[in-house]
């Protein structure tokens, strides 16, 4: 870990933005969403939009790379020319845009499913299901994302995609096909409490680990899935070296990401978990810090 300051570490790693001439080979670009490559309020930011249009032009190709599941993946991302492929749940689905096939799967059984939700099942938590490219949870955990005393945009944006249903959590599950990961978020007030006890329950069930996008929840997934293991994956099926791939984050969920890119950039609203794993800092999410860096590594 740096001794410098955050402020000294941000310095440092936004030293780019005084040089006029980069002399990097940009191949493919990955992003997170949320807080990244998104304003802070979930909507799309024009410069960065704009900067899809100069890879779609250049045929560099862009991976959107997200927690959330394939279907709430913002449509207007998901279908630029500029997409190729598509990472979600934290990295344990990867797409082909062009076929929407599944080239590469690490996700959950759903024996690990069902062992964690009898562990979670009395507390005041979501146990949200990704599965099959969606998002589900149980009615009345569905109605309980109110009272959680998240951010209202996230708050909305939860009870938006996130479909209920009202069989039991045994029959949904055994409904589905693939669960690509799940997720568990509580109340703010109550935070350092159940962020123990989920966490003491993913911890005890064989095979399963969690990262986190925000300190009200945890995203939870197969041993060894994140955004960097399929990072690498892709850039291995693509034949492109890893240094030369950017990719843009903010949370948790993004250091390994962050480290296994050549180009590991960090929204300057990130965490420090993050400018340390970054070999760069940009500007801010609502900044377009996304599209500030890639003018400069793209010499434009």
């Amino acid at each position: 870990m740096s001794e410098l300051s955050t402020e000294e570490l941000i310095t440092q790693k936004q030293s780019w933005l005084n040089q006029d001439v980069s002399n990097l080979k940009v191949e493919i670009v990955f992003s997170d969403m949320d807080e990244t490559f998104l304003h802070t309020d979930k909507s799309l930011v024009a410069d960065n939009m704009a900067m899809l249009d100069r890879l779609a032009d250049l045929g560099i190709p862009f991976v959107p790379c997200s927690g959330r599941a394939f279907n709430v993946l913002p449509k207007e991302v998901v279908n630029h020319p500029a997409s190729k492929y598509a990472i979600s749940c934290d990295g344990a689905v990867i797409r082909d845009l062009s076929t929407q096939t599944v080239l590469y799967e690490s996700t959950v059984t759903k024996e690990q499913a069902l062992e964690l939700y009898q562990k979670l099942k009395n507390y005041p938590v979501t146990f949200d299901i990704f599965a099959d490219g969606g998002v589900y949870l149980e009615r009345s955990r569905h109605n309980l994302i109110s009272q959680l005393g998240i951010p209202a945009d996230h708050a909305a944006f939860m009870q938006r995609s996130r479909t209920p249903f009202d069989q039991s959590v045994e029959e949904f599950i055994n409904s589905v096909s693939t669960i690509e990961r799940l997720g568990s978020y509580w109340s703010v007030s109550e935070g350092e409490k159940y962020q123990a006890l989920v966490a003491d329950a993913v911890a005890s069930v064989k095979g399963l680990s969690g990262t986190a996008s925000m300190s009200m929840g945890m995203e939870i997934l197969a041993d060894g899935t994140s955004k960097g293991a399929a990072l690498q994956w892709l850039c291995n099926h693509l034949g492109i070296s890893t240094e030369n791939a950017a990719a843009f984050g903010d949370s948790l969920n993004d250091v390994a990401m962050l480290s296994a890119a050549g180009m590991g950039t960090a929204v300057a609203n990130a965490r420090r978990e993050d400018f340390e794993a970054a070999t760069y800092i940009t500007l801010t999410n609502d900044e377009a810090g996304f599209s500030r860096f890639l003018k400069w590594a793209l010499g434009e």
